[in-house]
């Protein structure tokens, strides 16, 4: 009796050890394919890039410290094809930032901005489980009141944990442009955030992508020469230890 109570426990644990590892087959599969790589099948509201709005933009440049990375050759751009900009770098913020708050909607209230260029993920670039942070995206996504917002991924300097396979899942590549595939150089001393010389690089690709790529594309042709820096921006720090 004992002997074929034995074998019972083995084949039920033999048919559990099976079921635990198609599931991880299965999950591991899902997670392939959802990856950025995999991204080009999305499907989103529009099919064909509409003609480029050539009218006077006013532009929200807002989200993470790496705004103010990329707000000097913005304001560049914006003085060469005469729109206005506006900044808002909340250093340290995330995508959950946001959400937990009012301050994109604060702002968009504050500039009625036309165009809204939102850079987030390089202080999420490591989070634990990044598939839930669509959840925080959504709750953003209202506070733009349907204005035109392109979305900007970090700069990575490693390999993420998937911050930017949940932002090309949530925007698509026409509303998500995927900041890791470029090539950087630091400030001094600063893993992180990339020199002047690598910010104007990155916002020449984002601009030119926003021109010719992306569903809301606007006039930003590449400045000739250079523009006087005159940059309206806002600085804010989050303190909160939970902020990620």
């Amino acid at each position: 009796m004992k002997k074929k109570f034995t074998f019972i426990s083995l084949i039920v644990f033999c048919i559990a050890t099976l079921c635990i590892a198609a599931y991880n087959l299965y999950y591991y599969r899902n997670i392939k394919i959802e990856s950025v790589q995999e991204s080009g099948n999305f499907v989103n509201f529009r099919d064909t890039i509409p003609k480029q709005d050539t009218s006077r933009q006013k532009i929200l440049l807002i989200g993470d410290s790496m705004a103010y990375s990329l707000m000097f050759r913005a304001q560049n751009y914006c003085d060469y094809n005469q729109h206005e900009l506006k900044v808002v770098s909340w250093v340290s913020a995330t995508s959950k930032t946001y959400a937990i708050c009012d301050t994109l909607e604060y702002y968009v209230n504050l500039y009625k901005p036309t165009f809204i260029i939102f850079v987030i993920g390089a202080n999420e670039m490591f989070a634990y489980n990044a598939q839930n942070r669509i959840q925080y995206f959504e709750k953003i996504i209202p506070q733009t009141h349907g204005i035109h917002t392109v979305w900007i991924g970090p700069p990575n300097w490693k390999e993420d944990t998937g911050i930017n396979n949940v932002m090309m899942q949530k925007f698509g590549p026409k509303q998500f442009f995927l900041s890791k595939k470029l090539k950087y150089t630091r400030i001094a001393g600063d893993v992180a955030h990339p020199d002047r010389t690598s910010s104007s690089m990155w916002m020449d690709s984002i601009a030119s992508w926003i021109m010719h790529k992306s569903y809301f594309p606007i006039k930003l042709e590449q400045p000739k020469g250079k523009n006087p820096i005159r940059v309206d921006f806002v600085r804010l720090v989050v303190k909160d230890s939970n902020k990620v």
